[in-house]
């Protein structure tokens, strides 16, 4: 009886076997049921699950050629505990992988749900890279923190989004808006933490060592077109702390103006003004002074264009003089002062005709030029005296001579 009783069972499995193979579920409430137990003890009955054990699983498999079916995807779930007498927290697991599954999904029982871990710490955590490639369609959560300056050891790699009241800062921007947007930027590691506020007039920005305790660095704010008044070419300045403005430079890229917006073409930088030069100024070029040029003084006498407090070295010295150099000594017509009246001025003046005095030239200086043409006019003045000198020698020597050739003669007569 019991062997037939196993050939009805065998006929009934080959029976239903190609209906497995295309199982379905339908009805008004299909359903399909695992139930897990730890076994069966007389006297108490079946023995309730444990924390750990697997409930249930589904495996997707597929033949290949080693001659076996193999596990391509797999979900299952696990009893994550506490067992209570009315039921268990348990989570749901997807795994895939290839040569061996692996833990890819999890929904635990609180509705966290974790990619890349088993133990979600957020309604959606994620462990590695995410990537968006379509539109995100939600909303960004702002927290009113309005009643707290939280300290740069409450943030920890993260980035963190806030709506924050003004007054809730222990050390508040320079702003007059009442909340706006705190974007807090915390790395880690060694990084600074970064705090930006946005407000109704403009961003602010502060750092802070990472993990301190509390803000110590000041807001700054970050400069916008609004900020920023200025002219074209103009080289601008901080007209207050925040604020720029023009300055007195000017440039176009091709020449630089100081306190001109129209530099002389044939210049590369054209200052209108006076300039100062504290330190050394060298000039590997030509200089080119329009009125005059003081050294070691601040004092140009009237008329000049060169004026040195100090003294003048250099290897030549050429001075080009405007009136006449002194040949007219030697015209015909040149009234050369006899010696005797040259000898009554020196007495009369102290100095020769002509010549500026002592006292002139203390008090009025040297002229160069006028000086060295009016001794050269004294040179060729000497020069021509010394002329006729020689020629009242020559005269006064040719008649000794005849005196002398006379005498010679009368004496030897007279022996």
């Amino acid at each position: 009886m019991r062997k037939q009783f196993s050939y009805l069972i065998a006929l009934l499995a080959l029976s239903l076997f190609p209906l497995m193979a295309n199982a379905q579920i339908v009805g008004q409430s299909p359903a399909l049921f695992t139930a897990k137990n730890n076994g069966y003890e007389i006297g108490i009955g079946k023995l309730p699950v444990e924390d750990g054990n697997t409930l249930g699983g589904l495996e997707m498999r597929g033949w290949v050629t080693d001659g076996f079916y193999h596990p391509a995807v797999e979900i299952r779930s696990v009893v994550t505990g506490p067992v209570q007498n009315d039921g268990f927290p348990a989570n749901l697991l997807f795994s895939t992988g290839y040569p061996a599954l692996t833990s890819r999904m999890a929904i635990t029982a609180g509705g966290n749900v974790g990619i890349g871990t088993e133990l979600p710490d957020y309604n959606l955590h994620v462990v590695g890279n995410t990537h968006t490639t379509g539109n995100f369609f939600g909303r960004i959560h702002f927290d009113d923190n309005g009643s707290a300056d939280n300290a740069p050891n409450t943030y920890s790699d993260e980035a963190y989004f806030e709506l924050h009241q003004l007054s809730g800062f222990g050390a508040a921007p320079a702003s007059t808006t009442t909340a706006g947007g705190l974007l807090t930027l915390a790395p880690g590691g060694a990084s600074n933490d970064h705090q930006l506020f946005f407000a109704d007039d403009g961003i602010f920005h502060r750092r802070e060592t990472s993990g301190a305790g509390s803000w110590s660095n000041p807001w700054a704010k970050l400069l916008s077109s609004a900020d920023i008044n200025g002219t074209q070419n103009r080289v601008a300045k901080f007209t207050s702390p925040n604020t720029l403005g023009d300055s007195q430079i000017w440039d176009d890229g091709a020449r630089i103006g100081i306190r001109t917006n129209a530099p002389d073409p044939a210049f590369d930088v054209d200052i209108k003004g006076n300039t100062k030069a504290d330190g050394g100024l060298t000039v590997s070029n030509n200089a080119f002074v329009g009125a005059a040029l003081a050294v070691g003084t601040t004092t140009i006498p009237a008329g000049y264009r060169l004026a040195v407090d100090g003294n003048v070295i250099c290897e030549e010295l050429r001075v080009l003089l405007s009136p006449m150099w002194p040949d007219y000594v030697f015209e015909k017509d040149y009234h050369l002062m006899p010696l005797e009246e040259v000898e009554t001025r020196i007495k009369e003046q102290g100095h020769l005709p002509g010549v500026p005095s002592a006292k002139v030239i203390e008090e009025a200086g040297l002229p160069v030029g006028e000086i060295t043409a009016n001794q050269q006019e004294k040179i060729e003045e000497a020069f021509l005296h010394l002329i006729e000198l020689n020629k009242q020698m020559k005269q006064l020597q040719e008649e000794n001579e005849q005196l002398k050739a006379r005498l010679e003669k009368l004496e030897g007569k007279g022996k």
